[in-house]
């Protein structure tokens, strides 16, 4: 029988993958039949797909086939099999180094498969491994994407777990890890994260992938962690933070995945949720563990009617709810007779899935008809007595549980079981008067620390005071809000907060008033009195304010700002927002973060006049005699303002532009947060973020300036009160969004995650909010681009900017109010960005500017690189700028000031496109060119004729954008000086200024015919941010038209130019 040739084999193999076996034995036949004379046919025979680098279907199975040859080890040919498998392997890594991507990239795949596919009882020679070994490593920085990944595939097996097995000395591994955090492409990280060795030492690296910004790679750490990792390899934070982040994740494959993972470690520990519970550590990853038994009944691996049934049964899972309270009150000689954390938080949630299974059928049922009803009552009944089963028996029961659970430390476990409190019945009144007897006894209890309870007991927890979260004081509060009236809720607060204030202690005096701030975040107006208020600041916040402890100054401030929220500002004379703004300005950071925002939200509340007017009146009532001490605080102050008279909204933005470091100061002074955000963080950030939340006053302030601008806009900025020698606040509107863009563009987010998250919801949401304030995005453009040109990445700053624009973008029928017929024309999908005609003109001017500027001997290599990105970019960013087409404006004013902005911008534009060098710079400014002209319509070439300008004052940009209605004054003006009836202009003679001006063959005048003189008068600014100054200005190219044109245009430019005139006049 005649063996086919090495050509005939592969063509075979291409067609489909079901003739693999029978070539593959067809090829090891023609092996044997002449061995020296195989491999150089092979290598020839394959050079064709070497240098396919798409991945079509013919050549991926090629690749497949010689994986499968090459690893194939026929009975009997063992060594004839491995001494080819070397050769082969040898000659595809002497092509590894090629120059042609497709080449290298499909040399790294059959390498990959070849040794993924090869038996643990193939043998390949120590040299042929750390020459792979080598080569490998270095098409791990190969500069193309797909070579790298195969590259990690083929490095997967080649790892050494060293002497303690956990890979942590194995330079490959090395590499994978110091890879997977720089490597951008998803593909490449993906392929490293299949391929990396699971260890102690690699473990938490996959687990940092969970937060990976590609899907794909998510969801492999998932099946990693599924199918590699056994869950007691894995540390008590590590499988809290991993299933978090699976559980909330938004996208579907990467949530099933995760969902898999937790049902793969519930089996793990043989079905009982409570062990998986207590592995996540119930009480210090509650949310978790609530997720965790939410999913496990969602999936169906727990039926809360079963849950309900084993209490009947006598054996409920942690020895469930109904227990005898006399007997657990021995816990100090049995601790065992208390519920665990796990109990405790699984029971809750079984109990209100329960409860919110009764809801829903009842709904049902009482929607139902005829035989489904009946149905349906049955089931609700049954649903009714499973929660009955799961409850104690009556409420008095539930009540003495918690008070021994209460009473014996178990603050965690207490906390759980007071929740289920809700879904007792309280309509009987003793029940009432027992929850909040015991509400009033707990809040009146001085702060204790969680080290000072029994050591056997779990589910201790501190005061609030001593370091606490806070969360059982707050179910106190809301627990008193469910069981009583709302005057009453305010008197038992207010009672224990003074009874705590007496002790005396600093920890008494901070629980007091952190007690009235947990009254005042959710009280009605109408039970906090006047008396109670004054009574409150009399005895809790006056000295709070003024007390030695940072602490206690903190909950001070917080619990007046919360005052000021219920009672006004204008109700103290102004006392709330001064010590507001003396704690601002010099406190320790933490309480001068709860000050900024204290003023955020008043100045959201009441606005930032009001607040203003506060500390005006205070300085008109309060007359400085001594001049020597003003000069002395001027001096100390130099130019930055004064934090206690200048505008809430300067003081807000003075503190957000304050230097920061990464450590953020704690609470007491001398003391500070350090941490490292740099390597492995199993919490998410969370640490950083808190650290960044207590003790970072620019964040706070930060966040209360984004709120002011996203509900209140301009609005928000405008002061009417004349605080002290600025009547008008230097930080408007279009200041702060700017000021904040800058921030968000220059912050580090791992140093500042909770500032880069606020300002990445922020934008995205002031570009979709109403016209007025998305428009402020466009007005902040330029002051960003100015103010980042001096940095390298400008371009970055332009093409998040074009992604804001976009966002801001308004539909053809808000721009013209959708009445104006000639809108019926348009594309109804066409959008155009809020304020894109002033930000398009500003755009082109300021280009122009910056390309006429000289360049003098002293200028670096450095600024003219900014200097040329900083055109690039403005180029870039008037390209992506849609604006609306100037007939769209039904306002005849507003459209007059849309053509004359069009037509500064498309002079401005090829102005500037005929002096910048750069290509691409230069060809982005004559699109934009184009689009200003496209967008003025037919009317572009008599506007300037229309409106009495004169050439120089349509062709000469400015470096900044022109105030249109200044421009429009100065119109007026000289109408009326000239004496000229613009409104009687005669159409001929309108025709042959016209036609003199479209004259073909005129040409453009060169640059360097301008004068001496005038570009001594009209000199470029030597900064992108310099002063205002005209550029020297450049004739613009006359544009042809035909006659026919101009014959058709002539009714229709006689009305309009009517029309405009008519409005210059007026």
């Amino acid at each position: 029988m005649t063996v086919p040739s090495v050509g005939k084999i592969l063509n075979d193999a291409q067609v489909s993958l079901a003739v693999h076996k029978k070539c593959v034995k067809q090829m090891i036949s023609r092996r044997h039949a002449d061995q020296d004379a195989f491999l150089p046919e092979l290598c020839n025979a394959i050079l064709p797909v070497l240098l396919e680098f798409k991945r079509d279907l013919c050549a991926e199975r090629i690749v497949r086939f010689l994986v499968s040859f090459t690893s194939a080890r026929p009975e009997g040919f063992e060594e004839a099999s491995d001494d080819f498998t070397e050769a082969f392997l040898g000659f595809l890594l002497n092509l590894a180094t090629a120059r042609d991507k497709a080449v290298r990239f499909r040399t790294c795949q059959i390498v990959a498969g070849v040794l993924n596919a090869l038996g643990p009882e193939a043998e390949i020679s120590d040299d042929l491994y750390e020459r792979m070994e080598d080569v490998m490593l270095e098409r791990l920085r190969d500069k193309t994407a797909a070579v790298r990944a195969q590259a990690a595939r083929a490095l997967s097996r080649l790892q050494d777990g060293g002497e303690g097995g956990d890979f942590s000395d194995d330079k490959i591994t090395s590499a994978f890890l110091t890879l997977l955090g720089a490597e951008k492409q998803p593909q490449v990280r993906k392929a490293i994260l299949g391929s990396l060795a699971i260890s102690d030492h690699t473990i938490p690296h996959v687990v940092e992938r969970t937060r990976d910004a590609a899907d794909d790679v998510r969801r492999v750490a998932y099946l990693a962690l599924t199918s590699k990792v056994p869950v007691e390899s894995v540390s008590i934070a590590l499988r809290a933070a991993a299933i978090r982040r699976g559980l909330a994740e938004r996208s579907p494959s990467v949530r099933q995945a995760a969902v898999e993972m937790l049902k793969r470690w519930w089996l793990a520990f043989e079905g009982d949720v409570l062990a998986l519970l207590a592995a996540l550590d119930a009480e210090t990853n509650e949310h978790t563990a609530e997720a965790v038994v939410k999913e496990l009944i969602a999936c169906g691996k727990i039926k809360p009617d079963e849950v309900a049934q084993s209490v009947a049964n006598g054996n409920p899972p942690g020895g469930g709810l109904r227990r005898d309270t006399h007997a657990m009150r021995t816990w100090r000689e049995d601790p065992s007779v208390l519920l665990t954390p796990e109990s405790a938080v699984y029971w809750r949630v079984v109990c209100e899935a329960l409860q919110l299974a009764v809801t829903q059928s009842g709904v049902t049922a009482a929607t139902a008809v005829g035989q489904n009803q009946v149905v349906s009552a049955a089931v609700a009944g049954e649903r009714i007595d499973a929660l009955e089963a799961a409850l104690p028996v009556c409420a008095k029961d539930l009540l003495d549980l918690v008070t021994v659970h209460a009473d014996a430390g178990a603050v965690f476990v207490a906390r759980q079981l007071l929740q289920i409190l809700n879904l007792v019945d309280l309509a009987d009144a003793t029940a009432r008067r027992g929850a909040a007897a015991f509400v009033n006894q707990q809040l009146r209890k001085t702060p204790t620390n969680a080290n000072d309870a029994h050591l056997d007991v779990s589910g201790t927890a501190s005061s609030y005071a001593l370091g606490g979260t806070g969360a059982w004081e707050r179910c106190l509060v809301q627990t008193l809000r469910a069981v009583s009236e709302p005057t009453d809720v305010v008197a038992v607060v207010v009672a224990a907060a003074d009874a705590l204030r007496s002790s005396g202690d600093d920890a008494s005096t901070a629980q007091a008033l952190f007690l009235c701030a947990l009254l005042l975040e959710n009280v009605q107006r109408a039970a906090v009195s006047l008396e109670t208020g004054e009574g409150i600041m009399q005895t809790l916040v006056r000295p709070g304010v003024t007390h030695v402890s940072a602490s206690v100054r903190k909950e001070a401030v917080k619990t007046l700002g919360l005052l000021g929220v219920v009672r006004g500002v204008a109700s103290d004379d102004g006392e709330t927002v001064r010590v507001l703004r003396t704690a601002l300005a010099a406190d320790a950071p933490a309480v001068r973060c709860i000050a900024a925002k204290a003023l955020g939200d008043l100045a959201l509340l009441y606005g930032a006049q009001e607040l203003d007017k506060q500390v005006n009146a205070t300085n008109e009532a309060v007359e400085r005699t001594d001049a020597e001490e003003a000069e002395d605080s001027e001096e100390e102050a130099g130019n930055a303002p004064s934090l206690l008279n200048c505008p809430i909204t300067d003081a807000l933005c003075f503190v957000m532009d304050e230097p920061v470091t990464d450590d953020f100061a704690a609470l007491d002074e001398n003391a500070q947060f350090n941490i490292d955000a740099n390597g492995v963080d199993v919490t998410g950030g969370a640490a950083v973020a808190e650290a960044e939340l207590e003790g970072c006053p620019g964040t706070a302030a930060a966040e209360a300036l984004a709120k002011l601008v996203l509900r209140r806009g301009k609005g928000g900025f405008v002061n009417g009160s004349g605080i002290g020698h600025n009547a008008n606040p230097s930080s408007d509107a279009t200041v702060v969004v700017a000021k904040l863009l800058a921030q968000y563009l220059c912050v580090d987010p791992r140093a500042r995650p909770r500032l880069a998250q606020c300002l990445a919801v922020f934008f995205p949401s002031l570009a979709s909010a109403p016209p007025d304030r998305r428009r402020l995005v466009a007005d902040a453009a330029i002051p960003v681009l100015r103010a980042l040109s001096v940095e390298k990445g400008v371009a970055r700053v332009a093409v998040y900017l074009a992604h804001l624009l976009d966002f801001a973008a308004v539909s053809a029928e808000q721009v013209s109010g959708g009445d104006d017929g000639d809108v019926s024309n348009m594309p109804v999908s066409k959008t155009y960005a809020a304020g894109g005609v002033d930000l398009l003109c500003a755009l082109c001017e300021e280009a122009l500017a910056v390309s006429s500027r000289p360049v003098s001997s002293a200028t670096t290599v450095t600024e003219k690189a900014l200097a040329k990105a900083y055109v690039a970019a403005l180029a870039k960013l008037a390209v992506a700028t849609n604006v609306a087409p100037a007939f769209t404006v039904g306002d005849y004013d507003e459209k007059s000031v849309a053509y004359h902005s069009l037509i500064r911008c498309a002079c401005a534009a090829e102005a500037a496109a005929a002096k910048v060098p750069e290509k691409i710079a230069s060809r982005d400014l004559a699109a934009v060119a184009v689009k200003a002209r496209a967008a003025a319509g037919d009317e572009a070439p008599f506007v300037a004729s229309g409106l009495g300008l004169r050439e120089d004052d349509v062709e000469t940009p400015a470096a900044t954008p022109v105030c249109m209605s200044e421009t429009f004054n100065e119109l007026a003006v000289d109408s009326e000086t000239r004496g000229e009836d613009v409104g009687a202009v005669a159409p001929d003679a309108d025709e042959e200024a016209a036609n003199d001006a479209d004259t073909p063959g005129v040409e453009v005048e060169d640059q360097a015919a301008v004068t001496a003189s005038d570009e001594a008068e009209a000199p470029a600014p030597d900064t992108p941010g310099a002063d205002k100054k005209t550029a020297p200005s450049k004739p613009r190219t006359s544009r042809k038209k035909s006659e026919k044109a101009v014959e058709t245009a002539k009714p229709t430019r006689a009305s309009r130019r009517g029309a405009l005139a008519e409005n210059v006049a007026r």
